[in-house]
């Protein structure tokens, strides 16, 4: 990740990713859009071509076409909202942030990849919950908390986290506000099992 990209994403408040982490991110778009080409391929072949050699006629092609379109579009707009910050304003230390960062590294198993003054970045790997795990990007500012978790793109593409991608910022921000709060660490209920 490039210097200026932090500056970039604070101003744009999106989340920057690398070219092979955007074909990523948008891979199941360009699937659906793989499969609406090839039904378009199947049309050339009928009205220019005269090659065509399916069991569809052209308005079931035309049809199936534009499905995978609409759907495309529909996920191109979800996966753009996707890379939007979440803001939350508070103030804090460094030191309770820090805290609240190793809160949830307990909690969640983070995987830190980056953390200085200004940015967090994270992954929370695959553990057969259904996701693939998620990339989590935090951006400190002044009284303000940029926070982002997507899909991994680091991994083969996902559009569906299982509800990690919430329950990583609404844990991270539990912990930030705990400690401001001077609320000491909710310890897990160990339930024993009497047989």
């Amino acid at each position: 990740m490039r210097n200026d990209w932090v500056t970039i994403m604070k101003k744009k408040k999106r989340l920057k990713l690398t070219i092979f982490q955007t074909l990523t991110h948008y891979g199941i778009v360009l699937l659906l859009l793989f499969i609406a080409t090839l039904t378009g391929w199947s049309l050339v072949e009928i009205y220019l071509l005269d090659t065509y050699s399916g069991v569809q006629t052209a308005n079931e092609l035309i049809k199936v076409s534009l499905l995978f379109l609409v759907l495309a579009l529909i996920f191109v707009v979800i996966q753009y909202r996707r890379l939007s910050f979440k803001e939350f304003q508070m103030s804090y230390t460094d030191e309770q942030f820090q805290e609240a960062i190793e809160r949830t590294i307990n909690d969640l198993q983070w995987q830190v990849e980056k953390n200085n003054k200004t940015f967090f970045r994270a992954v929370r790997v695959w553990d057969w919950t259904g996701s693939w795990g998620e990339m989590v990007t935090i951006i400190k500012d002044k009284d303000l908390i940029l926070i982002n978790s997507i899909c991994d793109p680091y991994h083969i593409s996902s559009v569906f986290s299982y509800g990690w991608n919430r329950k990583n910022i609404k844990t991270f921000i539990k912990h930030l506000s705990d400690i401001l709060n001077n609320r000491s660490i909710e310890l897990k209920e160990v339930k024993e099992i009497n047989e």
